[in-house]
């Protein structure tokens, strides 16, 4: 986790006060960019078009003009910007999603490509301000984030908007530490099903370093903090829904590749106001996506859903992890799960709602909620369960 905004974040923010874990507020520059077709070379000039550099919270004004921008077009931009920030604030806070109607699912929530075409927004500032920022917090290309409900969006523009950015003082390491205290843990253990029980539930998983042998245990409860496509892989009530909830590989990548980063991006001062550099590079070859390059204060760059060449031998380390990502009708499913509502759509009707802690299985994660899948929705689902065992809560 690179960041969290304050105002959307609060269950988090609250548990770590609760666990005295230190985070401090973080001002960014995020530096837009569009890559240009047929670059040959990284590094230089030609290979993208920086065309705005946004301070959070205006924390820094004016903001670093790109060089490659003459003033009378930059003052004509910050206008521009002006003018569509304010309508989609207003349009924000004043209009709300609509309800859908769909003839094969009933009625479903308005996407955000809907509701961004609804308002009239200007395309130029969707597709070379909102879909980079939002997708670089969402991680996952723009077609994808379109297709989100427009709630998740609206609600995390309005609680976010004027808030402060926080990071973990001592890194999230710190918090990890904190919550596995005296916790015990088997790692490399892959579980392969989960069989509820008259009595309890079956577990049946296999250590991947030590032969593969299959390995049975029983549990009064089991709590699941996976992603949707492995709920429905090992846990047969959950196949058919979990199956409907769309998702994606991330892969984020750890290097000291300077020449990966625009010629712009080298130039901007950040040493005087404490800023952290986030160059979000958007392709225009094909399904536009944009890969968000964060600048750590050590030297090192994360850079998450890369499409720019990286040299490998100053790579240090890489990872993938699936992101869960929001659709209408995925939204639909979740909240029947979690909430009271027993609606569903098409041919599910004659399947049977399988709600959250049946069969003694309990489900946690960012996506256990209706929002963006982000931390919070970790927090939130949580505390929903520590409810359902009548754990207290002490942050509340």
């Amino acid at each position: 986790m690179r960041a969290f905004a304050g105002g959307y974040y609060n269950n988090l923010k609250a548990m770590y006060d609760y666990l005295g874990v230190k985070y401090h507020s973080q001002p960014f520059l995020f530096e837009f960019a569009k890559a240009q077709k047929g670059a040959v070379r990284p590094g230089t000039s030609e290979r993208d078009r920086p065309y705005f550099i946004h301070a959070s919270n205006l924390h820094q004004m004016p903001p670093p003009r790109p060089s490659t921008v003459a003033t009378i077009a930059y003052l004509t931009e910050v206008l521009y910007l002006i003018a569509c920030y304010t309508w989609f604030s207003l349009c924000c806070s004043l209009v709300a999603p609509r309800t859908v109607p769909d003839g094969e699912y009933g009625g479903v929530s308005e996407s955000l490509d809907g509701y961004l075409r609804r308002i009239r927004l200007s395309r130029y500032f969707i597709n070379c301000y909102l879909l980079p920022l939002i997708s670089s917090v969402s991680t996952c290309p723009h077609e994808s984030l379109l297709a989100f409900p427009a709630s998740d969006v609206i609600e995390y523009k309005r609680r976010t908007h004027g808030a402060p950015h926080y990071t973990v003082s001592n890194g999230v390491n710190t918090v990890q530490n904190t919550l596995i205290k005296d916790i015990e843990y088997e790692l490399s253990a892959a579980v392969s099903a989960i069989e509820p029980l008259n009595n309890g539930v079956k577990i049946s998983w296999r250590k991947i370093d030590r032969g593969g042998r299959t390995h049975e245990e029983f549990f009064d409860r089991v709590v699941l903090a996976v992603a949707p496509d492995i709920v429905g892989a090992i846990f047969e009530p959950l196949k058919h829904f979990m199956a409907r909830i769309p998702t994606t590989v991330v892969e984020s990548i750890v290097h000291t590749d300077w020449n990966s980063l625009g010629v712009e991006a080298k130039r901007v001062n950040i040493k005087d106001s404490g800023a952290q550099l986030i160059y979000l590079r958007t392709s225009e070859d094909g399904a536009s996506k944009t890969e968000s390059l964060h600048i750590q204060p050590c030297g090192a760059i994360v850079t998450t859903c890369p499409f720019s060449p990286i040299d490998p031998c100053l790579t240090i380390h890489s990872a993938k992890f699936t992101r869960v990502l929001r659709s209408p009708e995925s939204r639909k499913i979740i909240n029947g799960i979690f909430g009271g509502t027993q609606e569903l759509y098409g041919n599910e009707k004659s399947i049977p709602l399988w709600k959250n802690g049946q069969d003694n299985v309990w489900l946690v994660g960012g996506w256990c909620w209706d929002g963006m899948v982000l931390l919070e929705g970790c927090v939130l689902s949580a505390v929903r369960v520590a409810d359902a065992f009548g754990v207290h809560v002490p942050w509340r």
